[in-house]
């Protein structure tokens, strides 16, 4: 998780099953092989997604696909979102109280 801390997204990644597991451990949890550490992909797609007008302020959170991995994220300026749409993580990492966090940007349909 100090990756991620840092900004890095990284995920465990088994050669024995081929599976990519999140989040890490350093065991898979289906063969129960030793995993290695592996940088995940920036780009994924759209599961899911909901509006919110806290404060007034429109927020959008996401179910996001990153290549069989899901993630749940915030997404800036929401125009043009649709189930399928294509999105890059352009930040992540951990707030001051270790909540984890994963933005997006939308980049058009997949």
């Amino acid at each position: 998780m100090n990756q991620l801390k840092n900004g890095t997204f990284v995920i465990s990644y088994c050669t024995a099953c081929r599976k990519k597991i999140w989040p890490p451990y350093e065991y898979c949890p289906a063969c129960y092989r030793r995993t290695s550490p592996v940088t995940a992909g920036k780009i994924g797609k759209v599961v899911e997604f909901s509006r919110s007008w806290l404060e007034e302020q429109e927020v959008i959170v996401a179910l996001i696909d990153m290549d069989g991995i899901l993630l749940l994220g915030s997404i800036s300026e929401g125009q043009g979102i649709t189930i399928g749409a294509a999105v890059e993580l352009i930040a992540t990492g951990a707030s001051s109280d270790g909540k984890i966090y994963f933005h997006f940007k939308i980049l058009g349909s997949v």
